[in-house]
């Protein structure tokens, strides 16, 4: 039986607890599954100054937690569901976890191949709004309330006003055409119509049916509603009032009573004019987030500007270098040593892939190895897929816990299964994104992460002080986020290196697919950059940091591996080279 895992501040003689806005939200999907196969085990915790909530758990049965918690639940943020050896961690992977314990009639709320909420917010700008934009703007309302209003005039957030342009977009769903031919009574509906004149309109966040979406952002629009007159609003967010009245009206909705907590406990607010902003971009939020860097524009990749910027990187006397000798060239690995289970193909890889992935899984298993000093370690797989280097190194350090960190279901599933046809003991695994980890650990790995996501893990690696091992990939997926931004390290800046400059770098850092080719000499360049500059910010947060390549560099054209050591471990492993 899966446990939901939840934190509460304190609880009222009424039998209302207070709690935070995820754990609200949590709550609400809970109840409207009305599961009984699901334990709700509750942790009290200390006061928070984030916006809390009452909320009636009297028709609610739960365990309340002493010192009993299982260590796999603290690697991550709660609200979590322990599920067998998974934990699943994050608003919206505990919310479709819990819809999926449900009876079949609410698994409807995952719609189309159970795909809603799936895709990571760091990929979804969907999933980014209802996970964390939201819950942002709803908590920065409530902190700082008197901001929004000024003369009885109201300053809508800009997520209300993004949701209100998304509700009058065109539905974008795999059936809209069936859709628009019932809703229409014409039959004759052509696939070839654009979907702009197919005249169907959102009634629910994802179209024509509520899903789990609706259902996470209902809350986060009642607290709004409790402080805001919705029929003052209808004149100017129109869309948005008639989606909370249809979610209102549904039936099956369960009533779900909370109270703002004395902190944001407002009266509702005399509104006598609202002032919608202009510069909010009118468009779906299913569609790319129009502030990124899109690849299909890339407009950055002139060769001349590639010249000019490798020019000014020269003169600037930055060393790039790439060295061809690894620290873990005298570790000792053989296949025989561990369950044949733990190699590539038993992992249901083409057969084309297998040879090449089991050269890079040697390299990083090396110097995992190297790194480890035949002491019991927390090793993090970061981005681990189906756990093919995980799985490796926990065959071959079976002292060390292994932590698999991976947002996608399916993949973790499959490694899941491999772990346990081998009978490894060491192996924990979590469904969730770098944001909601939070256990500290020895050492982080990343086999090909794409893009930002090598910068995530280093930046995860460096915040806890652990060593880290990232082979990255996908450079021209580098962009400004709100975790990271670039160039990353103070040299790179002193050098007066542009966060424009370093996309055209990251992009021709990705043309290196062809072979004897001046393209992809000119690529292996980029990509000794761009690590570079990696190299310099990690040494500037007090580590030791080996640039070097994978071996034999034909495993991949994305061959680079970092290798960073923080200063307090350096000397003895240094001494082993």
């Amino acid at each position: 039986m899966d446990s939901l895992y939840i934190k509460v501040s304190r609880k009222t003689q009424n039998d209302y607890y207070q709690v935070n806005l995820e754990t609200l939200i949590t709550i609400f999907v809970y109840k409207v599954c009305g599961i009984s196969n699901v334990i709700l085990k509750v942790q009290f915790e200390k006061e928070s100054s984030q916006p809390t909530f009452l909320v009636d758990f009297t028709d609610i049965q739960l365990q309340i937690l002493n010192n009993d918690v299982p260590l796999v639940a603290k690697y991550c943020a709660w609200p979590v569901i322990i599920s067998g050896k998974s934990v699943v961690a994050g608003l919206a992977a505990v919310c479709r976890k819990i819809v999926k314990s449900c009876k079949n009639e609410f698994k409807k709320l995952l719609g189309f191949r159970e795909a809603c909420l799936m895709a990571c917010s760091e990929s979804s700008v969907w999933t980014k709004f209802c996970e964390v934009d939201i819950i942002s703007t709803v908590k920065n309302f409530l902190l700082n309330f008197h901001e929004y209003f000024q003369d009885h005039k109201f300053f809508p957030p800009e997520d209300l006003i993004r949701f209100e342009y998304h509700m009058g977009q065109p539905v974008r769903v795999h059936n809209v055409y069936k859709i628009a031919r019932q809703s229409n009574g014409n039959r004759n509906i052509k696939s070839g119509v654009p979907i702009s004149e197919l005249n169907v309109e959102h009634t629910f966040g994802e179209g024509v049916e509520m899903t789990l979406a609706d259902v996470v952002l209902f809350p986060c629009f009642k607290i709004f509603f409790q402080i805001l007159e919705p029929d003052i609003l209808k004149k100017y967010l129109p869309l948005v009032i008639k989606w909370y009245d249809n979610m209102n009206a549904q039936e099956n909705l369960p009533q779900f009573t909370f109270q703002m907590d004395k902190l944001q406990n407002k009266n509702v607010i005399n509104i006598s004019d609202v002032l919608i902003p202009n510069n909010i971009t009118k468009q779906s939020l299913y569609v790319s987030d129009p502030t990124r860097y899109k690849p299909q524009s890339r407009i950055y990749t002139k060769q001349e500007d590639i010249d000019e910027i490798i020019s000014h990187i020269i003169d600037s006397k930055l060393k790039i270098i790439s060295s061809d000798k690894c620290f873990y060239d005298d570790v000792n690995f053989s296949w025989s040593e561990i369950s044949s289970e733990a190699a590539p193909c038993s992992g249901a890889l083409p057969e084309k892939r297998v040879s090449r992935k089991t050269q890079q899984l040697e390299n990083l298993a090396k110097a995992a190895v190297k790194l480890a000093e035949d002491k019991s370690k927390t090793i993090v797989d970061f981005c681990s897929g189906s756990g093919h280097l995980g799985i490796v190194i926990a065959a071959l350090l079976p002292q060390c816990r292994v932590v698999l960190i991976e947002n996608k279901e399916k993949s973790l599933q499959r490694a899941m299964e491999r772990v346990e046809k081998m009978n490894l003991g060491n192996v924990t695994f979590l469904q969730c994104n770098l944001d909601y980890f939070q256990a500290n650990f020895d050492i982080g790995l990343a086999l090909h992460a794409c893009g930002v996501a090598t910068d995530l893990v280093i930046q995860t690696c460096i915040d806890r002080k652990a060593n880290f091992i990232c082979c990255p990939c996908c450079y021209g997926g580098i962009h400004n986020c709100h975790h990271v931004s670039y160039p990353r390290s103070r040299t790179f800046k002193e050098a007066l290196i542009k966060y424009q400059d370093f996309l055209v770098l990251s992009h021709a850092a990705d043309q290196t697919h062809n072979d004897n080719s001046f393209k992809t000499s000119q690529g292996y360049l980029c990509m000794n950059i761009v690590d570079s500059d990696r190299k310099f910010y990690a040494e500037e947060c007090g580590y030791t940091v080996h640039l070097g390549k994978l071996k034999p560099p034909t495993c991949t054209p994305k061959n680079n591996i970092l290798i960073g050591i923080k200063e307090e471990n350096v000397h003895s492993l240094m001494n082993k080279i």
